[in-house]
């Protein structure tokens, strides 16, 4: 099976962002696949460092991967993203190939508007695509606020339900996601749920106390963020929460703040507002350095802004901590926290209220058995739901099924 990857933002574990793209485009290469990536090249400075091309072609453990010349950074403001997303499209859609060269097309959001070379593309050769949806679009960023009703919203709406219908096969993130698309008319059929992943071999290491020792964390209890810094992951929370640790005395206690976003400069001047120390802002980490970080960790946390429209999320993180084998605390609802409860691998928190994230806190820091426990319980989780290298089997099948249709 040939397949084209189209993926703007694909990112390698030199890169400080989620990987699922690489992995899996790995993974289906080593099953005897051929696999080349279409991307832009903003998480990709690795490899294309003082680049001045438009586009380039490089051999990454070998696949192939076509790199459009595409500037983006997570601070960006929505005209500007806008922009990243149109350029992108115009260059992807002038991507060349023959009619024979590809079985199918693999295109994976966000944004949206990523399906449009995509079917450009399968309609100019004649071969499927199927459609990954790693947000609702556009229907989150309406719920979010950041679209307002108008012709932009009425035009991505129409495209979404375009995607949908000409899609051989949809992968949804979670199972949230893939009820919003069956809302939209799309038979059951079409639609398989495949999450991110854990990738286990990836943070089977020693635990190293070199990072605790360069943040002076030897002895203290530390609760890492391993994400992004932006508006959606609500994290005054976590400020909010270290400003009643220190003000309860819970001296212990440092909280690890991972990445970069818009919101970075805002939460450090709060955080100089309230004169705190026990918040450490790490910086960006390459996702090959993200298990030496949460080895570090006595426990993690997946912080969202308090919105229904974000329980359905799938964010790398969560499944880097289970793969770790971390206490997992949420601070949203859906499927994320029913599952922590059901297999007693985490913990959920009122995202209102940083006294509740204080109080478990507290209670992991001085409970070292029952920290374990649901450490062990997440590793658990990870190794019997979501193995890549388990899950990667359901996206070779959904590929091979749109082909034969």
């Amino acid at each position: 099976m040939k397949v084209l990857y189209i993926h703007q933002y694909f990112a390698t574990r030199e890169s400080a962002t989620g990987t699922r793209s690489y992995e899996f485009a790995k993974l289906l290469q080593e099953k005897g696949h051929d696999v080349t990536v279409l991307t832009g090249d903003s998480q990709l400075e690795h490899l294309t460092a003082g680049q001045k091309r438009i586009a380039a072609t490089y051999d990454l453990d070998d696949i192939t991967v076509h790199a459009i010349k595409n500037r983006y950074e997570n601070h960006f403001g929505k005209w500007r993203r806008i922009w990243a997303f149109l350029i992108f499209l115009i260059q992807a859609c002038f991507f060349k190939m023959n009619k024979q060269e590809y079985d199918v097309i693999f295109a994976t959001s966000t944004p949206l508007t990523i399906a449009i070379p995509a079917m450009f593309l399968s309609w100019k050769a004649k071969i499927p695509f199927v459609f990954e949806v790693r947000d609702l679009w556009p229907e989150a960023p309406y719920k979010l606020g950041y679209l307002k009703d108008g012709l932009l919203l009425q035009i991505l709406r129409r495209l979404e339900k375009m995607v949908y219908m000409k899609a051989s096969k949809i992968v949804a993130l979670s199972p949230g996601m893939a009820e919003g698309i069956l809302q939209q008319g799309i038979s059951k059929e079409k639609v398989v749920v495949i999450p991110n992943s854990a990738d286990l071999e990836l943070f089977d290491i020693e635990a190293s106390d070199a990072l605790r020792t360069e943040w002076g964390l030897l002895d203290k209890f530390v609760l890492v963020h391993a994400g992004s810094l932006g508006v959606i992951n609500g994290l005054e929370y976590l400020i909010e929460t270290a400003k009643l640790l220190r003000d309860k005395g819970q001296h212990h206690v440092r909280i690890l703040l991972t990445g970069d976003g818009g919101k970075r400069i805002e939460l450090e001047k709060l955080c100089k507002d309230y004169e705190l120390d026990n918040v450490i802002f790490t910086g960006k980490f390459p996702k090959k350095k993200i298990p030496e970080l949460l080895s570090t960790a006595d426990a993690t946390i997946m912080s969202v802004k308090d919105h229904p429209v974000l329980e359905m999320a799938s964010p790398n993180k969560f499944f880097d901590s289970l793969a770790a084998g971390k206490p997992t605390i949420v601070n949203c609802g859906g499927w994320m926290k029913a599952m922590l409860e059901e297999t007693g691998a985490g913990v959920y928190v009122e995202p209102k209220q940083p006294s509740d994230l204080v109080r478990v806190i507290e209670v992991l820091s001085h409970a070292t058995p029952l920290a374990a426990e649901l450490g062990k319980n997440a590793r658990r989780l990870a190794e019997d739901r979501f193995d890549r290298k388990k899950l990667v089997n359901q996206l070779e099948l959904a590929l091979e099924q749109s082909i034969r249709k």
